[in-house]
């Protein structure tokens, strides 16, 4: 007779894998299609829109890398997870995601890919490209977008020794005019070591 050989998996039914890929900081719009789709394959997209008592936030938590756990250790619940996940690599005012993407967009090569592949890539740009910067039919939103295409190139083409104040603004979630980042950057190129009258004072002194 045969015998019947039983792996732990007959016993413990391994658990559902959401995703091949796991959210690391530059995924977040194909990961998030991806954890959309499960919840509702599962019937409970409600978990999207309201905060049940039961959720699958520890499951999700899973598909994230350590790094981005790391900043989402208080969320409860999946609409507070996802919100929050958005607001870090899709919010609109987030102006250091808008350049990541747009220097993707603007930069992107097709190597050694195949045409079919490449086309993929940049569309999978493009389309997160308009998550960040959506059409608007409001003028003063074209003026503000229009406003963060310029600072964006004029930052894209700054020397590597302005990098700290290019990455103050990025991080800054206040929408900057160019004349106000060239301001900005200006002051670092030149920067005010010491005041004159101090200057002065300190000549004086040693001259006693």
């Amino acid at each position: 007779m045969a015998e019947v050989k039983t792996t732990v998996t007959d016993v413990i039914p391994m658990m559902t894998k959401i995703t091949e890929h796991k959210l690391n900081g530059s995924n977040f719009l194909d990961w998030s299609k991806t954890i959309r789709i499960y919840l509702r394959s599962i019937e409970i997209d409600d978990h999207l829109t309201k905060n049940p008592p039961t959720d699958e936030t520890c499951r999700i938590r899973n598909f994230i890398h350590s790094e981005v756990i790391n900043l989402i250790n208080y969320c409860e619940f999946v609409k507070e997870l996802i919100d929050y996940l958005e607001f870090l690599h899709s919010d609109k005012r987030n102006i250091f995601r808008i350049y990541n993407v747009c220097m993707v967009f603007y930069r992107v090569e097709k190597n050694d890919r195949t045409l079919t592949f490449y086309f993929m890539d940049f569309k999978r740009v493009y389309e997160e490209l308009n998550v960040l910067m959506p059409f608007s039919t409001d003028v003063k939103t074209q003026q503000v977008q229009r406003e963060q295409i310029v600072v964006i190139s004029f930052l894209a083409g700054l020397s590597p020794k302005f990098e700290t104040a290019k990455s103050q603004i990025l991080y800054d979630f206040e929408i900057l005019s160019l004349h106000d980042v060239f301001t900005k950057v200006l002051r670092t190129e030149f920067p005010i070591t010491s005041h004159p009258t101090s200057a002065l004072v300190s000549r004086n002194d040693s001259g006693r």
